[in-house]
């Protein structure tokens, strides 16, 4: 009976049932950079992705002042596609949405901007 226990114990960690975000999880803290393609006026702009558990929810930031919500609107080819809702300060970042997918150690973002206009890329490490 005690061997039973300890495989099940073996196979929910590995699944990542038994604590805390697989190597396949979105869900955490994430600091990085989207950079605009070459030629566009626009600056790299720094943002700070929080995906709740469940990795239905989460935040965004860019400064104290400028923040808002992630709201998932689907999930396809691997990527969370999540519609970035502003804040107190409508306007901070320009809206749309965030395709986040795992990389390796590494989250990539292709944020497609409401206006049109090329992707966005991104490239995020996990901070927590």
């Amino acid at each position: 009976m005690l061997g039973t226990g300890l495989i099940l114990a073996g196979a929910l960690a590995i699944s990542g049932f038994g604590g805390g975000a697989s190597a396949k999880s979105i869900v955490g803290t994430w600091s990085g950079r989207l950079t605009p393609p070459a030629g566009s006026h626009a600056s790299p702009q720094h943002f700070v992705f929080v995906v709740d558990p469940g990795e239905r929810r989460g935040t965004w930031r860019t400064s104290s002042t400028c923040a808002g919500t992630l709201r998932l609107k689907d999930i396809s080819y691997g990527y969370h596609h999540y519609y970035r809702v502003s804040g107190a300060h409508p306007g901070c970042a320009a809206p749309g949405v965030d395709c986040l997918k795992r990389s390796g150690a590494q989250m990539e973002d292709y944020f497609v901007p409401s206006a049109g206009g090329n992707d966005i890329p991104g490239t995020f490490r996990r901070i927590k």
